[in-house]
């Protein structure tokens, strides 16, 4: 694939006649070429610029990665990258590259981007970058390429029809203010306006050019077709002497050649990445567990021993040396994943045609273009195919193995980008610097409760001295755990997890387990008779994982903790045996829906939307407060939660276990394969640890309690205020929210807990009658804070509004699974319709129907809406017709449509909700009429009807519920396993739709 250089243009004359042709041959430009691997020269950054008409394009973005591949480009910057919402960054990522983008959204094509090597720091000038009204697109991005040099790129597209004013009126005001960075500047794209011919687009682009000092410096046609060439896509730069080298590179991606430019600049060296896990290439369980057999007799050993630390010791070191045999530990390179697809013959016809491209410049005969038209239309048939081929054999392959299944689904449709940072600093010092920042964060925030109590006034109490004691038959003690039980939590526990920092994952665990499982149940066992739970186990590893923005900023990033996966063994046997105390003695506040079985996000928002709809009935409104605590698990005090557990029934030697369980920790952070010295972690509940959620709804257990006036309900770190009031007692209402957040805050401070007041959401829910009565000056002062109403906010997944119409909700969730259908939809040839099933049914119909007891009493128009992704999720499966009828393919899946699956969710959470099978909060609504009287009559085993005046009364889950519960049939009713029950109420459903 060879290029083009910088050359002064000649004349040639035709051997062809003129005669039959639209075209004066001799007016055409003759390209002379050189060898491709002349555009990457030793100690030059490289830039170009292609117009590809589609990223989307599997042929284009195939081709585009081999082109970065084999010229090692620095910058690639693309216009027509015809990319919209439902396009994911990692479905056209490239590795070793970061992209950015500016989509054109409110039309389709359009769209720029650059793909910018990650050794290159790039910050995207926001206040420039934009698409206009007229579609002129710029993103302006600027290029850290030296340690103290940088350069600013703009990347642009002028479409056609959009005016030539633009470069006046958008394109200058933007440049000028790039030049106060006192940075050289490049501006590359399709500006649409031909350099070759002296018409109006050349004039309008040469004056701005001039006006500005910038240089033009493509002289050959980047656009040829069978008639014609043009020069259209440019580059411009601020100085030439900055310029060492350009061109035009020629080769066929898209119907626009790409154009290049070798800048005297260094661009930093990519580091190279390395990872250290074990390699399973050779792993055969059987034969690991025959030689860990032969090490039985240091196994048992353990057994007469009660030193939980001597006895961790010694059963890792046997199960390390047999494992380091049969998967070693070894150290891999991060290498580039080439297009796999892409065989040597499609190379070669890649090849051949560029040449018959170059031929066809060279003798502009009509017979050549034919050929070249027929090489490069093999080109796209070949890799589309193998592309389709590749990953429909991958899906057909692992296809019985769910954990390798998903993984490849997961690399065809990614939800989110996936990339090894590259970081300018050396990997050790970043690690070191991450580490200080993590385990620093709970006492950062400690520290910061108490400035906040102190510069409000805020006087704090001593939680120490609250004491509440239990007789000794009602203390929580730690019991002997017996293999059988060791054995069922290990095989509940997923395989597919990371491990810790062993490197051991519970896929060996699995293997070897009746081998270990003796010696394993006896060191939980001494831990918890002894209280000691082992040092080993007290280190995790943390991964850091981008949030947003640069990631050589700690707080952009969210530590991931790996701990070893057998230390969440002896968690969950704790768990078990806590949980268990905790619901028998009923110890944890009704208000707490978080960690605990038969509760769930969904069960506390029905909770919480009834009793506002209830309130709307009785003309009444609610005042909603969600609540945002920062750092909430990092910044537990010990010495506070140590307290608690006593406080809530935990005896001395339990407490004692769970002291050692959170002190003595320590982290480091691991880069690739580098890692940071390990630091004490001195607060806060340990990260990805399974008792960290039960043991931080301990510590806020009795916070609802301290709330006077206002109810207050939480998700483990999740807490809302809320309280329904009459609209002629505003003012009192308003003193009593105060009031109440007020004590909410104090009780938080003295916990250590930092209170975020300026992310307080404050929702008034009425009637939109009633909300009119509402001042539109009403606000609450919050630790000297104004918090003011607003009209939507979002509470554990559901998108509230004043009316609790969810018209909002169902806008957002329609558009977030049209988005995520169109990406399946891109693919869908990689799957048997079996499994494509299986992923739309996970992806989008799960998500769908998320919470959706909440909801459900929403208007037709957004059932409709829903039934729409249902109908595009089933015409994607079956292949039906835009315009065919849908209900025969959504028959023959055995789907119901949304109205029915709406009714189905709902029929079985009434199932749950009768038969005790949901929350207390909940089961105490449905109430049999033969509690309430005596009297023998027709309608005596049915549920009482909660009488309400509205029909908005009529849309709480309680009245719905109770409705659909009694106009079921006997049999359905008498059914007493779940799973019958859903099957038989599935069977009926269908009957009726269909």
């Amino acid at each position: 694939m060879p290029l083009s250089v910088l050359n002064r243009p000649r004349k040639v004359k035709s051997n062809i006649s003129n005669q039959n042709h639209c075209v004066n041959r001799n007016n055409l430009i003759h390209i002379q070429t050189c060898p491709i691997d002349q555009i990457s020269v030793p100690s030059s950054l490289n830039i170009v610029h292609l117009n590809i008409r589609s990223l989307r394009n599997i042929v284009h973005l195939t081709e585009v990665k081999e082109l970065v591949k084999l010229n090692n480009i620095d910058v690639l910057t693309i216009s027509e990258s015809w990319l919209n919402s439902s396009v994911t960054n990692r479905e056209i990522a490239i590795d070793d590259y970061k992209i950015h983008r500016l989509d054109r959204l409110h039309k389709k094509g359009g769209g720029v981007c650059a793909y910018i090597k990650k050794n290159i720091k790039a910050t995207v000038l926001k206040d420039l970058s934009k698409v206009s009204v007229s579609n002129f697109h710029q993103v302006w991005i600027n290029l850290q390429c030296q340690k103290n040099k940088s350069i600013i790129i703009c990347v642009t597209y002028r479409p056609p029809d959009t005016s030539l004013n633009c470069f006046e009126d958008l394109l200058k005001p933007n440049y000028v203010q790039a030049l106060t960075l006192n940075k050289q500047i490049l501006v590359l794209g399709d500006l649409n306006c031909n350099m070759l011919e002296n018409g109006q687009e050349r004039r309008a682009l040469t004056n701005f050019s001039t006006e500005l000092n910038l240089t033009q410096i493509i002289k050959t046609p980047t656009r040829i077709t069978a008639t014609s060439q043009t020069l259209i896509d440019v580059i411009l730069v601020s100085s030439t002497a900055l310029v060492l080298e350009s061109g035009v590179i020629n080769t066929s991606i898209s119907d626009h050649l790409p154009v290049y430019v070798l800048l005297k600049l260094k661009a930093p060296k990519m580091p190279a990445c390395y990872i250290t896990t074990r390699s399973y290439k050779n792993y055969n369980p059987s034969l690991f567990s025959s030689d860990l057999v032969t090490k039985s007799d240091r196994l048992l050993s353990i057994l007469s021993n009660t030193n939980v630390n001597t006895i961790l010791e010694t059963f890792k070191d046997v199960l390390h040396s047999t494992l380091d045999v049969h998967a070693p530990l070894k150290t891999f390179k991060i290498r580039n994943r080439s297009c796999p697809y892409v065989t040597n013959e499609i190379k070669e016809l890649m090849k051949s045609r560029d040449l018959h491209l170059r031929q066809f410049q060279l003798t502009r005969a009509e017979g050549d273009w034919v050929v070249y038209k027929e090489y490069r239309n093999n080109v796209k048939t070949k890799i589309k195919a193998a592309a389709k081929d590749h990953t429909f054999n991958e899906v057909r392959e692992h296809k019985h193995n769910s954990r390798s299944l998903w993984k490849i689904i997961n690399n065809i449709i990614p939800s989110k980008e996936k990339e090894t940072q590259v970081y300018s600093k050396d990997p050790k010092t970043v690690a070191e610097d991450f580490n200080l920042f993590f385990t620093s964060v709970g006492r950062n925030a400690a520290a910061t409760a108490e400035s906040l109590a102190k510069d409000n006034n805020v006087a704090l109490s001593n939680p120490l001295s609250n004491v509440i004691t239990y007789p000794s038959d009602q203390l929580f003690n730690f019991q002997s755990v017996t293999c059988t039980e060791v054995k069922r939590i290990i095989m509940a526990m997923p395989s597919n997890k990371s491990p810790g920092p062993d490197k051991i994952g519970m896929r060996v665990i699995k293997d070897c387990l009746p081998i270990i499982l003796g010696p394993l149940t006896h060191m939980i066992n001494c831990s918890l008779m002894t209280s000691t739970f082992p040092d080993l186990w007290k280190i995790s590893e943390v991964i850091p994982l981008l949030k947003e923005g640069d990631h050589e900023i700690a707080s952009n990033n969210r530590p991931l903790s790996l701990l070893e996966v057998v230390s969440k063994v002896c968690e969950k046997v704790v768990l078990n045996q806590f949980s268990s105390y905790l619901k028998k003695f009923n110890r944890i506040s009704s208000h707490q829906s978080g960690n605990r079985s038969l509760h769930s996000t969904e069960t506390l928002n029905i909770f919480v939307t009834d009793t506002m709809l209830e309130a709307i009935d009785n003309k009444n409104l609610t005042a909603l407060i969600l609540l945002d605590l920062s750092k909430a698990f990092d910044s537990v005090s010990h010495s506070i939660l140590l307290h608690k557990l006593s406080c809530i029934g935990a005896s001395p030697e339990a407490v004692k276990w769970f002291q050692d369980y959170l002190t003595g920790r320590s982290q480091y952070v691991r880069i690739g394969s580098t890692k940071s010295s390990a630091r004490p972690i001195t607060h806060g509940v340990p990260q990805g640890a399974i008792l960290s959620p039960l043991l931080f709804c301990i510590y806020i257990n009795d916070l609802p309690g301290s709330i006077q006036s206002c109810n207050l309900d939480s998700y483990v770190d999740d807490s809302k205020l809320y309280k329904s009031f009459c609209i002629y007692d505003l003012e009192q209402t308003t003193i009593n929210l105060e009031a109440d957040l007020q004590i909410a805050a104090k009780w938080c401070l003295e916990h250590q807990l930092l209170i975020n007041p300026e992310k307080t959401k404050f929702l008034v829910v009425g009637s939109r009658p009633m909300l009119q009565n509402v001042p539109t000056e009403i606000s609450l002062t919050f630790l000297g804070k104004t918090v003011r109403p607003v009209l939507l906010a979002k509470d554990l997944g559901i998108n509230l509004d004043s009316y609790l119409s969810y018209d909002d909700h169902i806008s957002k969730l329609v558009s977030s699974c049209m988005r995520k259908l169109c990406q399946i939809n891109r693919v869908k040839d990689s799957f048997d319709n079996e499994t494509l099933e299986l992923v739309i049914e996970t992806l989008v119909i799960n998500k769908l129907l998320y919470c959706s007891t909440v909801w459900s009493n929403t208007s037709s128009n957004n059932i409709n809406k829903l039934q729409s992704v249902q109908n595009f999720a089933c015409r994607v499966i079956s292949g039906v017709g835009k315009f065919d009828h849908i209900t025969p393919a959504l028959r023959e899946l055995n789907w119901l449509p949304v109205e029915k699956l709406l009714l189905e969710r709902d029929t079985v959470m009434a199932y749950k909700c009768f038969n005790g099978l949901a929350p207390d909060y909940l089961v105490d609504k449905f109430i049999k009429r033969s509690d309430i009287h005596d009297r023998s009559t027709r309608n005596h085993d049915l549920l009482d009807i909660p009488l309400y005046k509205s029909a908005t009364g009529q849309r709480t889950f309680n009245y719905r519920g109770v409705k659909i519960w009694n106009d079921l049939d006997d049999k359905l009713k008498n059914i007493t396993s779940i799973t019958i029950f859903k099957k038989k109420l599935r069977e009926i459903l269908l009957k009726e739709s269909y």
